[in-house]
């Protein structure tokens, strides 16, 4: 080793130096390559290689939105309310339709139960005009009898106001649903069969119901 060290030169001896010219035709002489830095190449990066050459999608620039107007926001607006307005309305006709509703099937109640009272008191009160017919019939006093017919007026016409009326039954066809023959007598000349010649007790309907049936003598040709 110390002999090799001897025969160098310094120039050549010293590795981490400049080469000088003379260093590299003394390198080329001993058959030494000048040491020269040479950079060494990077490696590529795998994971990029072959992207670079293609090019990237770029993202497609969205379309802004619409700029709204005034107009636009008030005409919005007042769709909205119209509708609530056509709601409100359908709701307040429903309402107004249930309240009639219960206003009229009320109304009916309580017709229904006042017709039903009336019935009952006329039922009651054609008694009263029953004893005024019978004394009517007895009395022979004209004056008395013209009295008595002045108060059965005036006792019909109330009842007639209740929606009592009197079924006039002398003269027609007998019809069971609404006479009651309590005897049948041979048909006169100039009278019809099944005709109704006498009333024994007059008849009463209220409000087109019978409220009782007239009891009647009926004549006939059989």
């Amino acid at each position: 080793m110390r002999s090799r060290r001897a025969h160098l030169s310094p120039d050549v001896a010293d590795p981490a130096g400049d080469p000088s010219p003379e260093s590299e035709a003394a390198a080329d002489e001993a058959g030494v390559a000048p040491e020269t830095d040479i950079p060494e190449p990077e490696a590529a990066d795998e994971s990029t290689n072959g992207a670079a050459d293609e090019p990237a999608d770029e993202p497609t620039p969205e379309e802004p939105p619409p700029q709204r107007t005034l107009v636009d926001v008030l005409r919005d607006q007042l769709a909205e309310k119209d509708a609530k307005l056509h709601e409100y309305i359908a709701a307040y006709k429903e309402a107004k339709r249930d309240m009639d509703d219960r206003l009229s099937r009320a109304k009916r109640d309580r017709e229904k139960l006042i017709d039903r009272d009336r019935k009952q008191l006329g039922g009651d009160l054609i008694e009263v005009l029953d004893n005024l017919d019978r004394s009517i019939t007895s009395l022979k006093d004209p004056s008395a009898v013209e009295g008595l017919r002045m108060v059965h007026k005036q006792f019909a016409q109330v009842l007639d106001r209740f929606g009592v009326e009197r079924m006039h039954a002398l003269g027609q066809t007998f019809d069971a649903k609404v006479h009651e023959a309590i005897g049948m007598i041979p048909a006169q000349p100039g009278q019809e069969d099944q005709e109704i010649v006498h009333v024994d007790r007059a008849g009463y309907v209220f409000k087109g119901e019978l409220l009782r049936p007239a009891r009647v003598v009926v004549a006939t040709k059989a």
